[in-house]
């Protein structure tokens, strides 16, 4: 790539990483607020089940990890590399090779801003209780165990524990321990495992973290209606979406550097969130007034999706034109009969008069 086409890619996979990134701690948020604690808690179970089987045993070999290397050092080199990856902050600390400590620390990306201090404080220990004790069981390793030690959540200023390879079996519940530690390793990033370079050039990267983020929120929406239905999914796919527009719509227009708020400004907005997640899509200038754009394609989702949900992801859209001009009214259709079956047009029009 050149140096101006890697710039582009930084800043679009900037750009796509916050918003997806927003949007899963956001419907974490949705899920507490409409169904509560246990709801929460199941959502994360279901969705690390689902992730383990999709992407562990794939992500070793994509990451250059070795297999000769030690146990506990492979599970926390996967979690290092894989959150760095998708714009996580994280620490690496090998104390021995069979003792490997790994740190989320500040600021959390799973629930961003003032969204951590929502959660139930329980939510973190049932967290660190499915994903890191089953690494052990995903590599057929019998001896490795996950040891939690602290919790944002309970007072600390980050997530942390220990991968541990020990010179037994465990029997099945004991790669699970929690473990009072007021005193750890201090991070030294010079020690801290690199990604090859060769195998993992910057481009790879950003496309990576911009997949890595959409794919969580795919994920979560997916274990919703695993859970609920599709239509309490969408009510609450749409109360996210319409929320991330209020909140979100002016920090995401100074990211893409749109300036203005007429109908041609909201309309290359649009475009350049659709660019920077790298949908497949088209804009057309109807008259002096109104503007279309045509989207072939429907990220974070994959395949067909129903109208339902089509129509909820569109809160963030019909909303964030409400943010940024009353006068602007922004509507969806459906293109029936295309080759692209994923087919949809947004008019975005300057009705001229205030229309709330």
């Amino acid at each position: 790539m050149t140096d101006s086409e890697l710039e582009t890619l930084r800043n679009e996979c900037e750009l796509s990483g916050r918003f997806w990134g927003l949007a899963f701690g956001a419907l974490g948020a949705i899920v507490v607020r409409e169904k509560g604690e246990d709801a929460i808690k199941k959502l994360w179970s279901l969705m690390l089940h689902q992730h383990q089987q999709g992407f562990y045993k794939q992500g070793l070999k994509k990451l250059g990890i070795r297999e000769d290397e030690p146990p506990a050092v492979i599970a926390a080199k996967y979690h290092w590399y894989t959150n760095l990856i998708g714009g996580l902050s994280m620490e690496y600390v090998e104390e021995t090779p069979k003792k490997v400590w790994i740190r989320y620390t500040a600021p959390m990306w799973t629930y961003p801003g003032t969204t951590l201090m929502a959660m139930p404080s329980s939510l973190r220990r049932t967290i660190f209780s499915i994903w890191h004790p089953a690494n052990g069981r995903m590599m057929g390793n019998k001896r490795l165990g996950w040891v939690a030690t602290k919790f944002v959540m309970e007072g600390h200023p980050y997530d942390e524990g220990y991968f541990i390879e020990h010179d037994h079996d465990l029997a099945p519940g004991e790669e699970l321990k929690f473990e009072q530690a007021d005193h750890t390793p201090e991070f030294d990033p010079e020690a801290a495992p690199k990604l090859d370079p060769e195998i993992w050039p910057e481009a790879r990267k950003l496309k990576a973290r911009r997949n890595w983020s959409r794919e969580y929120v795919h994920t979560t929406v997916d274990c919703l209606t695993q859970m609920y239905g599709p239509y309490i999914t969408r009510f609450l796919f749409e109360e996210t979406m319409r929320g991330m527009a209020v909140q979100y719509t002016h920090e995401m227009k100074r990211i893409t550097g749109v300036q203005g708020n007429d109908a041609a400004a909201i309309t290359e907005f649009f475009a350049r969130m659709l660019a920077s997640q790298n949908q497949s899509f088209h804009t057309e200038q109807v008259s002096s007034t109104q503007y279309r754009i045509v989207l072939d394609s429907f990220f974070p989702f994959s395949g067909e999706v129903g109208e339902d949900m089509r129509q909820a992801s569109f809160a963030f859209q019909k909303t964030a034109a409400w943010v940024l001009n009353g006068r602007v009214a922004v509507t969806r259709r459906a293109v029936p009969d295309t080759l692209a079956p994923q087919s949809e047009v947004w008019d975005i029009q300057d009705t001229g008069k205030w229309l709330y």
